[in-house]
């Protein structure tokens, strides 16, 4: 039995837009989580998030962000900073157009919440293809993606379930 198809009930019950609640969207994560290939889960994560919109990524990944320790939002600056390089892009430019400090390329344990939530509204908008790649990160951290919310759980599921078709 494939994984899509261990896990067919839960993402049925996201594919009508039914809402649920934050305790069942987030038992249904673990379910997805534990069933799903971290490559395949990380490839989706991205794309759902930004099917929620420009606004709504920046303040989903603001309270990720918060939550995180000082050390893993450090990791998630450090990928979402090497996705844009690896696109092409420029970190150091990015970073000033942002207004926010170009030692953040090489320190970027000094990144705050609302510089992350800058760096990857940026992200997503000018390199879409880095921002699904950073987001990746994601499958490492399962409860940071349960503080995504619930919407972004019913979005990854959902997108889930069109790739089973």
């Amino acid at each position: 039995m494939g994984f899509l198809e261990q896990i067919s009930s839960v993402l049925e019950q996201y594919k009508s837009g039914e809402p649920v609640s934050r305790e069942q969207a987030h038992q249904d994560y673990d379910t997805i989580a534990d069933a799903v290939p971290n490559n395949v889960l990380g490839s989706v994560i991205g794309p759902a998030l930004s099917s929620l919109g420009a606004g709504e990524v920046e303040t989903r990944i603001r309270n990720s962000a918060g939550e995180m320790t000082p050390s893993v939002r450090s990791q998630f600056v450090q990928q979402l900073l090497d996705a844009v390089g690896g696109a092409g892009g420029n970190a150091s430019s990015i970073l000033s157009r942002l207004g926010l400090s170009p030692s953040i390329a090489q320190q970027p344990q000094t990144a705050s919440p609302d510089d992350v939530a800058k760096l990857a509204t940026e992200v997503h908008k000018s390199h879409p293809d880095a921002f699904n790649a950073a987001m990746q990160f994601y499958t490492q951290h399962p409860t940071l993606v349960k503080v995504l919310g619930t919407l972004a759980i019913a979005k990854i599921a959902q997108h889930l379930s069109t790739r089973s078709h």
